[in-house]
């Protein structure tokens, strides 16, 4: 049976799932840390289940229709049933996506694995004037803080900083991290759901570290003098490192209520919908699998 794929029509299911990610992500402030982090997790894993298959596919079937490669990559372009070259207005921004996205990809992981500690340790001191504190990745669950931290909070606001550091390492958020920060490197547009994703994470810790203390004061407190004070971490699980505000708010205010089950089935029945759409594209890459098991 032949099949015919017109490349440039895979991009619609994936232009689709990347917005029902949006809209199934968008309420993430409003729900509890740990479910707004897993429903945000499920529709990054969607979107890249759905986008990359995209983007390699319309990729491979315009380079396999150019002169000098093409005649290389002939048995793919036919695998995948793309017969015609994708238009280059499509073709060409997918390519240099997925090259690109390789590249960043490889880079994201060496300068993760450079930093992984898996050997567990005490809380680390360094000598350093600015205030922060970091959660190390790797399942050794290292927490860092600097000199400048220790002086400028109060032995309650360090053991909340502490607290919220330690819970990074008990619920392992660099891997909800590592995966988001890995779906934004292949997929740029995608990175919006990947700040929702990081911003979950950190209220998840805010949120574990005001029940050790038992005043969310407390925890907003030391929040917000470290984020007037130290600098302002990025792409790592510090303290201070995203949302500060929408933190501040959240933590001053009680916490906040279950949601309703209408409100959980609209959330996960969204985020199915996109997991149907994304089956669309997956039994292309179906097809180019089984022509390499047949080679």
């Amino acid at each position: 049976m032949n099949h015919t794929t017109d490349a440039t029509l895979l991009i619609i299911p994936a232009v689709a799932v990347c917005l029902l990610a949006i809209v199934a992500t968008a309420a993430h402030r409003r729900l509890p840390p740990p479910l707004a982090t897993r429903t945000t997790a499920v529709s990054m894993t969607i979107v890249s289940a759905a986008a990359l298959p995209s983007l390699w596919i319309v990729s491979l079937g315009y380079l396999a229709h150019l002169p000098i490669i093409g005649p290389g990559l002939q048995w793919c372009s036919m695998a995948l049933g793309v017969h015609q070259r994708p238009p280059a207005f499509v073709a060409l921004p997918a390519v240099a996506i997925s090259c690109l996205g390789f590249v960043r990809v490889l880079r994201l992981l060496r300068t993760h694995r450079s930093l992984r500690i898996n050997q567990s340790g005490p809380v680390e001191v360094v000598e350093s004037p600015e205030p922060f504190a970091v959660t190390i990745p790797g399942c050794g669950g290292r927490v860092v803080i600097s000199r400048g931290l220790v002086r400028l909070l109060s032995a309650e606001e360090l053991d909340a900083v502490v607290a919220h550091e330690m819970a990074h390492a008990v619920y392992r958020h660099d891997r909800y991290l590592l995966s988001a920060r890995m779906t934004a490197a292949a997929l740029p547009f995608i990175t919006p759901v990947t700040k929702r994703l990081h911003f979950s994470l950190e209220r998840w810790a805010d949120e574990a570290a005001a029940r050790r203390c038992g005043d969310r004061s407390v925890v907003a407190a030391a929040l917000a003098k470290v984020a007037l004070h130290g600098p302002t971490t990025t792409g790592a699980l510090g303290f201070n490192s995203l949302g500060v505000s929408g933190r501040v708010e959240a933590l001053l205010e009680p916490p906040s209520s279950a949601p309703t089950r209408r409100v959980i089935l609209a959330i996960w029945g969204t985020v199915a919908l996109s997991a149907l759409v994304g089956l669309i594209q997956l039994h292309h890459l179906a097809r180019l699998v089984a022509s390499l098991c047949m080679m």
